[in-house]
């Protein structure tokens, strides 16, 4: 293959991995000189200067370059020298106006944890209303759980649990979600989680309760149609929230979960016509912007700017903001 050709040049740094590789020490542990420490800033820092004595990197300045950074601080160290890039990412809840943005970036969907659901349509075998298990306290936009749980937790037909990541409780949460209409599916840390794509393949209509939510492929999937969608302060409100699910008829879910079944292929990373097929059509789409950015910075001339230049980035809205 010829490079010269090359629409995009895709650069296989597995930035999550590497953050999560990286030991968190307290400075009065003692590690022995000969021992070779994986320091995640570093590898950045080095992928980077690599990145910088490429042709190609230097030829686009990096507009045609795509970076998968899906953990919230993946590639943060580096992330001002390569956000011309195309960043695959989960949310821009960490991110800057003049780093990220739909007009450039992909939304990916995360990876689900549960076993998909292999059933047919229908509430026979779904006798819980509403089910959630998740992490009660979070900072940020995620400071919404708590008082989720407090309105939530005694009310019948709802199963609200607090705990952490094992793997019993995603063997639980594989059977929440395969016996409930609903799943329940408030912010985080960041306005985005894995769970909203399990609610998916369990065929579990999800409930959203985050206010600046992005999601994946919305050019080609109505979300309307699969889930249901509340604002903080009226889901907090006391009987609230379960009085509006209640009201959802039998019909509605059944069409809920066809619709659901539709799309579930789009979350599945091991379908041949799935999650990765989606992802590279949607960076294909990127390939017009990528060119006129490419070609107005060779011609543009050095500006005194105030403030970032964000022409192609102007519709980063979902980073977290909250007054709760």
């Amino acid at each position: 293959m010829d490079p010269e050709e090359a629409d995009l040049f895709y650069v296989p740094f597995f930035s999550s991995l590497s953050l999560v590789a990286n030991p968190i020490r307290s400075a009065t542990v003692n590690v022995s000189p000969n021992r070779t420490v994986y320091n995640d800033e570093q590898t950045q820092e080095a992928l980077m200067e690599w990145l910088e004595e490429q042709v190609y990197w230097k030829r686009n300045n990096g507009w045609d370059h795509v970076f998968i950074c899906q953990d919230p601080n993946a590639l943060y160290k580096i992330i001002d020298r390569v956000k011309n890039g195309v960043l695959l990412v989960s949310d821009f809840g960490r991110l800057g106006a003049n780093q990220a943005s739909l007009v450039k970036d992909v939304i990916l969907p995360y990876s689900h944890r549960i076993n998909s659901y292999k059933g047919e349509i229908g509430l026979e075998n779904r006798k819980s209303l509403l089910f959630f298990m998740g992490n009660r306290y979070r900072k940020e936009g995620g400071k919404i759980r708590d008082m989720l749980f407090q309105v939530l937790e005694n009310e019948q037909e709802v199963i609200i649990k607090h705990g952490a990541q094992s793997r019993e409780s995603r063997r639980m949460a594989s059977q929440g979600m395969h016996t409930s209409k609903f799943c329940l599916h408030p912010a985080g840390d960041t306005p985005s989680a894995c769970r909203l794509f399990d609610a998916i393949v369990s065929l579990c209509v999800p409930v959203i309760v985050s206010d600046y939510i992005e999601l994946p492929f919305e050019d080609v999937i109505d979300y309307r149609k699969i889930a249901i969608f509340l604002d903080t302060y009226t889901a907090v409100k006391p009987g609230s929230l379960v009085k509006l699910l209640r009201k959802v008829t039998p019909e509605r879910i059944l069409e809920f979960q066809k619709e659901l079944k539709k799309v579930k292929r789009y979350f599945e990373y091991e379908e041949a016509n799935g999650t990765v097929k989606e992802i590279w059509r949607q960076v294909s789409l990127k390939l017009p912007l990528i060119k006129l950015m490419s070609n107005r910075d060779k011609r543009i001339v050095l500006r005194d700017l105030t403030q970032p230049d964000c022409s192609c980035l102007c519709s980063n809205h979902s980073g977290v903001h909250t007054t709760l």
